[in-house]
């Protein structure tokens, strides 16, 4: 894969947003399901209160070679919440930031990252994104400034990425030498915007996580990434009277769903 030496600022570029803006934290996403950008979505937020405005991104909608111009923001940090699916896959949106990771020789020196990542111990290659994201970037030249943290989803994920969070940010503040501000700050989220021409593929129809999740359908599946499985039976098993009993069988054939009974 050709990368060039000085990325240019392009609308998908992240470093042009990071200072127009004026901030210096941008935490990426890997996230089949949504946990991971919920995860990064409250690594952001938090950064206020350490005095690091944060920006969330999805690695897909920018130019990732962006990364070797970090060094040049003062006090900047890219954090990465990664997931491992499937058979030790990135997620869809992180495909092409981790091919490029494997096929180019970047120099990220005086890039600062963390790298935090998501699986599950029941599968043979747990969390190797996040083990291989974090091994690479210091190949390349940068500098971690927290240690690898993994989370495993068949125990309790939350705890985890709650008890590495606990250790980032002091870790962060003593790295950079700034302090916590001591109090929430209070900054607007969202902002309501109308559009009046219509862009189907951009509307949100229901999916739990990602959009287009119900149409693209990817292994392994759980309450925020469900199979939609066909009704193969649905009839009355009362014959008379007010009560209704229905007996409904559900073709789950494919979807390597386990289950008891």
């Amino acid at each position: 894969m050709a990368m060039s030496s000085t990325p240019q600022n392009t609308e998908n570029s992240f470093i042009k947003k990071l200072k127009a803006s004026g901030r210096s934290l941008i935490v990426f996403y890997g996230s089949q399901t949504g946990t991971g950008e919920e995860f990064a979505g409250r690594i952001a937020k938090e950064g206020t209160r350490y005095r690091l405005k944060g920006m969330v991104a999805d690695p897909e909608e920018y130019d990732m070679e962006d990364l070797i111009q970090m060094k040049d923001l003062p006090n900047s940090l890219a954090v990465f919440c990664l997931a491992t699916y499937g058979e030790g896959d990135p997620t869809d949106n992180a495909m092409d930031f981790y091919e490029w990771l494997q096929n180019g020789e970047a120099d990220l020196t005086g890039l600062k990252y963390a790298v935090f990542g998501l699986g599950n111990k029941t599968y043979e290659h747990y969390n190797e994104v996040a083990i291989y994201v974090d091994k690479r970037l210091e190949e390349l030249g940068a500098t971690r400034v927290v240690e690898l943290g993994l989370g495993d989803d068949d125990a309790n994920i939350e705890d985890d990425f709650i008890t590495w969070k606990d250790m980032f940010w002091p870790t962060v503040c003593e790295h950079f030498g700034i302090e916590g501000a001591g109090e929430d700050v209070s900054i607007r989220q969202y902002k309501l915007t109308e559009h009046t021409d219509s862009v189907p593929e951009r509307v949100y129809t229901g999916e739990v996580a990602r959009l287009f999740s119900f149409i693209n359908q990817r292994p392994p599946f759980d309450l925020k990434n469900p199979y939609l499985a066909p009704i193969k039976v649905n009839r009355e098993l009362n014959k008379g009277g007010d009560r209704s009993c229905m007996h409904i069988e559900f073709d789950i054939e494919g979807s390597k769903i386990r289950y008891d009974v």
